[in-house]
């Protein structure tokens, strides 16, 4: 939900970060589908790309296509130079037809997910790494790799899982991180505090950086870690350091956007956000991350324009659905507002937030049985929603169901210092200045935690 859910940031996002994904093609991923001689030209092909002679290895391998164009190890292994070139389009379609001389070939997958990922093909590349998964079941390399997709897809609960089973110990050191950061957002911050603690990380990730000290990478792993501990001034400062190394380099950028919010300066978020925005126009996780701050800025045209983008290409993304719904009420779009809403929930009927503001839409549109029926929906699920309760409420008051009203607020805290426990007269029940909560319960968009669930959806790529 946009704003019930408060730890969903520290994605890195949450998130936050999605660590270092490894985009380059390595050599640890070459092909190895068929064996060849030692004195073969795949062979020699192979040794000349560990000694990083890419002409060279791509002179053999066009020789051995040429006699013989479907050699599978011949074709995956130009494709991993055409990655190394950075020629990633061109990889992908060389993975893509081995894997179609042979559906099983292992180190095709592996390096044509790495290609989408260089591509921010993310999407396909989880696709890729699930089938790799399929015939490898053991590779604990794979696991991680889908699981850093997962958490920059901010699917958690299906992250955990893939790295529940390795070692604290034994996780590379950009992944514990985003596994605290998982962690926290699921609402085990004991165990994130846990494993921090256990692995040191955050003592071995300074290290690195004294041997180091311009190593982007290791400062955006550190304000990782800071943001899972809930030290968000300190992330900003580390991610400060961070951008006067690379101004540009947009990983840094995303994350800062992101600890900006969660550091309430919103006012550089918003700036940081028009950066992003002019840096990357056309990358989607990018427009959904800026379409989280200006939300929350309250630039609902802005907002509803990036959606509009965003989920015609991801029509499957139940928050984006939400947050396009969210835009759509505030600029009074009353019919498309619903259409999304709705759409949301069918996506995922979890969404407590999609029924709220259905609550709202049904309310200004004089709809107060469907009003009361949304936001007893919520309220069944979290009793002590305060803003389920004052909307149920207010619903209740403007049917001069004064009774009903003050039950649906037992547990609210409109005024601080009133025992709920103890009835109230009938004339002070009318004294309720209800009237004067309004226009903070109308705002579509309350300041704190919308931002928090809905940049949780963001992916924070942190690749550069």
């Amino acid at each position: 939900m946009f704003r019930n859910r408060t730890n969903a940031c520290r994605l890195f996002f949450l998130v936050g970060l999605t660590a270092l994904v490894s985009a380059a093609f390595g050599v640890g991923s070459d092909a190895q589908t068929r064996p060849a001689k030692s004195n073969s030209p795949i062979a020699t092909a192979r040794a000349e790309i560990g000694r990083g002679n890419l002409e060279s290895a791509e002179r053999l391998l066009w020789e051995a296509l040429s006699s013989n164009p479907n050699d599978e190890s011949a074709l995956t292994l130009l494709g991993l130079v055409r990655g190394k070139q950075r020629r990633n389009a061109e990889a992908e379609a060389l993975f893509r037809r081995a894997i179609q001389l042979n559906p099983k070939a292992l180190d095709a997958r592996k390096n044509l997910a790495s290609a989408l990922v260089s591509q921010d093909k993310d999407t396909e590349a989880a696709d890729q790494y699930r089938e790799a998964l399929v015939l490898a079941p053991q590779d604990v390399h794979l696991k991680m790799e889908l699981a850093r997709l997962y958490m920059g897809q901010r699917k958690c609960s299906e992250a955990l899982p893939l790295i529940a089973a390795i070692p604290a110990t034994g996780l590379p050191s950009e992944i514990i991180p985003l596994k605290a950061a998982c962690l926290t957002d699921l609402g085990h911050s004991s165990e994130a505090a846990a494993l921090i603690d256990q692995t040191q990380i955050l003592n071995r990730l300074n290290r690195a950086l004294s041997r180091n000290p311009n190593s982007v990478h290791t400062m955006l792993a550190i304000s990782k870690v800071y943001a899972a501990q809930n030290k968000h001034e300190q992330s900003m400062t580390m991610l400060q350091r961070a951008r006067a190394v690379d101004p540009d380099s947009l990983p840094v950028l995303r994350a800062l956007i992101v600890e900006s919010m969660e550091a309430k300066q919103r006012r550089l978020a918003l700036l940081f956000a028009g950066e992003l925005q002019e840096k990357s126009a056309e990358n989607l996780d990018d427009k959904y991350l800026v379409s989280a701050v200006m939300l929350q800025d309250k630039k609902y045209d802005i907002a509803s324009q990036l959606l509009e983008d965003y989920v015609a290409k991801r029509p499957e993304d139940s928050k984006a659905a939400l947050g396009l719904g969210i835009a759509y009420l505030a600029e009074g779009k009353y019919v498309d507002a619903r259409k999304w809403l709705e759409q949301s929930l069918q996506l995922d009927p979890s969404l407590l937030e999609a029924n709220y503001e259905l609550g709202m839409l049904a309310r200004k549109e004089g709809k107060t049985s469907e009003g009361i029926q949304r936001f007893a929906s919520v309220l069944e699920r979290q009793p002590d929603n305060s803003r389920a309760l004052l909307g149920i409420g207010t619903l209740y008051l403007e049917e001069d169901q004064f009774d009903t009203f003050i039950d649906a607020l037992r547990y609210e805290t409109l005024q601080e210092g009133i025992d709920r426990s103890v009835p109230m007269p009938p004339n002070r029940r009318r004294s309720i200045n209800l009237r004067s909560c309004l226009p903070e319960w109308e705002r579509p968009m309350p300041h704190s935690n919308t931002w928090r669930t809905f940049a949780n959806s963001s992916r924070l790529e942190t690749t550069n």
